[in-house]
């Protein structure tokens, strides 16, 4: 049975931090924001972590996270509330850690009153000693404001240590009403570099209910994708002390990780070493990187109309720089221009409104307002 929890959060709307027209060294360009405090939304264990976000065609907006690490919300921005629509990552399948949580929320189809959606997260094997990455199936009963379980999609191989519980991507990009592309990190794994072993890990894949077929493997913690132009994926991905890159994935392409590197080692203790660093001879380059990190998360592209010279530019959330990075992107696909906008938190999650404006999560409990006026 699933239990409905009314949570009232309060509503701060804010103009700060400010971004002039100046910024993008345009008057197309001047960014307004407003923040409202989803405090509950977030999962607490270690470090704090902001919730999965997913946007509705009418503008519901789903989370994904909570005290549980596994619990699907919605925000009423009218009530200034989260209500809780159930839970989905059993309390024996995880450990009191925020990287335990849901990691995204994909819509593949919707109407008045149901939804069909894909949720990613990580959970103990069933041994409870081991480390596993799984995509779920759920079935969101809008008219009666809850959400069952359908079917498991996708379980990573291997599982690995219980220690090794960082990287897990598990960002979606949606190609249709039944398939996704999804990332799947490399989960700390100390035998990442040997081929044999690693399995699904380092990996992005095409998913449906009945097939998984691998398309691109080399990637260390891809946590964003987007879909350019509807047809072209792209993929952001965190590097080791630098290293961090957008890339265009092509179908059976190896990005590299961990044989080469931007990026340097965090030292002797780490779990790999990358063979060659300052490099990627050998692998497919990316269209950018950054010395040191930005810490990337969730990656998407600007509506032609309503942003000004910066139409269709590819917009990146950060962890670690706490910025929005605004990147305009040629026909051969090469970043002509780039501004860094101060957003004064970690995003966790960022994705575009109906009217075009962007809406993100934070991992101090925000959900944060992005809009060009």
């Amino acid at each position: 049975m699933v239990i409905r929890i009314l949570i009232v959060c309060a509503l701060v709307f804010t103009s700060a931090p400010a971004s002039s027209a100046a910024d993008f060294k345009d008057s197309s360009v001047s960014l307004t924001f407003a923040s409202a405090s989803i405090a509950k939304a977030v999962t607490q264990g270690g470090n704090t972590r902001g919730p999965a976000l997913a946007v509705m065609k009418d503008d519901t907006i789903l989370l994904g996270g909570g005290k549980s690490g596994g619990e699907i919300l919605t925000w009423n921005k009218a009530k200034s509330a989260l209500r809780s629509l159930g839970t989905f990552i059993p309390a024996n399948r995880r450990e009191n850690d925020s990287r335990f949580a849901i990691n995204d929320i994909a819509v593949l189809s919707e109407g008045v009153g149901s939804a069909k959606l894909l949720i990613s997260y990580p959970r103990l094997g069933a041994s409870g000693s081991c480390v596993e990455i799984a995509v779920d199936e759920l079935a969101y009963d809008r008219k009666k404001a809850k959400v069952k379980f359908v079917a498991n999609w996708f379980v990573s191989q291997p599982c690995v240590p219980i220690s090794a519980v960082q990287h897990t991507a598990g960002r979606f990009a949606v190609i249709d009403k039944n398939s996704v592309y999804v990332s799947i990190g490399d989960l700390g794994y100390s035998e990442i570099d040997n081929r044999d072993k690693r399995g699904d890990l380092g990996s992005i894949f095409k998913l449906s209910a009945k097939s998984a077929v691998k398309v691109s493997q080399g990637h260390r913690n891809p946590q964003g994708m987007d879909l350019f132009d509807k047809k072209t994926l792209m993929a952001a991905e965190h590097g080791p002390r630098g290293g961090d890159e957008i890339n265009v994935i092509e179908e059976g392409g190896d990005y590299g990780w961990p044989f080469v590197s931007y990026g340097q080692p965090y030292g002797s203790g780490d779990y790999v070493r990358p063979s060659k660093t300052g490099t990627h001879v050998g692998y497919i380059e990316p269209i950018t990187y950054w010395v040191p990190s930005i810490a990337p998360t969730e990656l998407v592209q600007l509506p032609a109309q309503g942003w000004g010279n910066w139409g269709r530019a590819l917009v990146l959330g950060t962890l670690r720089e706490e910025v929005l990075v605004f990147m305009k992107i040629s026909e051969k696909f090469t970043v002509t221009d780039s501004v860094q906008v101060d957003v004064g938190d970690r995003i966790r999650d960022l994705e575009m409104l109906s009217n075009g404006s962007l809406i993100a999560t934070t991992d101090s409990g925000k959900l944060i307002t992005v809009s060009n006026s």
